[in-house]
């Protein structure tokens, strides 16, 4: 049986949320230097520190531990929340032109 990176997936999500590990450790109420050691596979977690942790990256069990990484419904609204936080104070003139760039990139054919 083949041993999952409970840290590279905690990363995964962190990154998704657009969380630093201080930001995540701290929510969650655990100590930041830790965090950094789960990541790493240095360390291993206690269920209750799983239990801080998807809680504050509003995820489950299941998807914590889902061998799949693809877009859940959870993980796109993830994305987009942060797309929203990293847009909400631009201008409309910058808006516009980001759409503009965002549709440009879309125009190019899939790989």
């Amino acid at each position: 049986m083949e041993r999952m990176d409970v840290g590279a997936r905690v990363r995964y999500f962190r990154h998704l949320r657009g969380l630093s590990q201080e930001q995540l450790a701290l929510q969650a109420g655990i100590n930041p230097a830790f965090l950094g050691h789960l990541e790493r596979g240095l360390k291993s977690p206690t269920i209750t520190t799983l239990d801080k942790l998807v809680r504050t990256l509003g995820i489950t069990f299941e998807e914590l531990f889902a061998e799949n990484t693809g877009a859940t419904d959870q993980t796109r609204e993830a994305a987009m929340q942060r797309l929203q936080l990293l847009v909400r104070d631009l201008s409309a003139e910058q808006l516009n032109k980001l759409s503009d760039m965002i549709q440009a990139v879309l125009a190019f054919p899939k790989p």
